[in-house]
């Protein structure tokens, strides 16, 4: 779901997007409305990044700049790009089912042209016979030759034309993986990841893999008191938080709500701890500003729970361990950290 506010929030999204592009030059259409709402929501960063790198050299956007906005960042293509992946798929196959079947052919007429040669040699032939018989032979070897030569120039094209729909499709997995309100992997994707890991043999023989489980304390208060906006922008806050403190292998996710996740392989319970205190910190001493007032909002922590895989343990069993830990920290104050047993 590209737009996953409730109405609440959606409703204080639109309202300060309405007040953000009224004092610009660009039209008040959907498309500007459209922009504005998903940089104000923070959904989109990559609109976001642009959005304040041309606003740093023009205040005031125009119909021309919004609409390149809308083009590049913001314009619903998913389907389309589905829809056109299995038409090139669709016409590639037909492409290689043509070539397959000319090539066959092309194989069976030179076979039999052959075997008709061997046919004529049975005979006796004079020398003048003999000498068309071979020049015939060259020039449809020749023939075939050329024939080879161009399905190869054919294969290749069609092997770069893979190579350009596999990263496409890489591109909508990865979408179809990412949660879009913070840019770190939704539940599917996280699962997914681990998963991966787990299976492969080679990271499974350090240390052993740990999990953190992380809740946002006194969230319902946050957006209660703040507004769902503020919210979203502490989800944000928080996942770019986590992308910061992991490195390498370490997988981040977002499970739902303000609940998130972070898999840490080949590393053992003291450095799973001391992660989750570089970030727990990192979090209790940030800062959040209100879009529309500027007002920088304090005191926003997080609970911790971590659990070290056993031998073999399903993700499943893994998770609710962690998540028995985290409900410690909840049950014993908040913004700690606690270990399974």
């Amino acid at each position: 779901m590209k737009y996953p506010q409730e109405r609440d929030a959606s409703a204080e999204i639109a309202r300060i997007a309405l007040q953000k592009l009224a004092p610009h030059s660009a039209s008040l259409n959907p498309m500007s409305f459209a922009v504005w709402y998903e940089h104000v929501s923070g959904i989109n960063p990559v609109l976001s990044g642009a959005m304040e790198n041309l606003l740093r050299a023009h205040p005031k956007l125009n119909d021309e700049q919004i609409e390149q906005l809308y083009t590049e960042h913001v314009s619903e293509c998913g389907s389309k790009v589905q829809m056109s992946l299995r038409e090139d798929l669709k016409q590639l196959l037909g492409k290689l089912n043509q070539l397959t079947s000319n090539a066959d052919r092309q194989t069976t007429e030179y076979g039999n042209t052959l075997h008709d040669f061997g046919e004529r040699l049975k005979d006796d032939v004079s020398a003048s016979e003999l000498d068309m018989l071979v020049k015939d032979i060259s020039k449809d070897t020749d023939k075939m030759h050329v024939s080879m030569q161009e399905m190869h120039d054919e294969l290749e094209a069609s092997q770069q034309e893979v190579g350009r729909l596999n990263k496409e499709m890489e591109i909508l997995k990865g979408a179809a993986m990412t949660d879009p309100l913070t840019g770190v992997l939704n539940r599917r994707g996280f699962e997914s990841n681990a998963e991966d890991l787990f299976s492969n043999t080679e990271l499974s023989n350090g240390k052993g893999h740990c999990l953190l489980m992380l809740d946002v304390d006194h969230f319902k208060h946050i957006n209660d008191t703040y507004g769902h906006l503020l919210g979203d922008k502490v989800l944000a806050a928080i996942a770019n938080t986590l992308k910061i403190k992991v490195q390498g292998q370490d997988i981040v996710g977002r499970l739902g709500g303000e609940e998130f996740a972070i898999l840490l392989p080949n590393t053992n319970l003291d450095g799973a701890f001391a992660v989750a205190e570089h970030i727990r910190q990192a979090i209790e001493r940030g800062k959040i500003r209100r879009l529309d007032s500027n007002a920088d909002i304090e005191g926003i922590t997080i609970s911790i729970g971590i659990a070290s895989r056993k031998k073999n343990e399903k993700l499943e069993s893994l998770i609710e361990r962690a998540d028995k830990a985290l409900y410690t920290s909840k049950k014993e104050g908040r913004n700690r950290i606690t270990i399974h047993d």
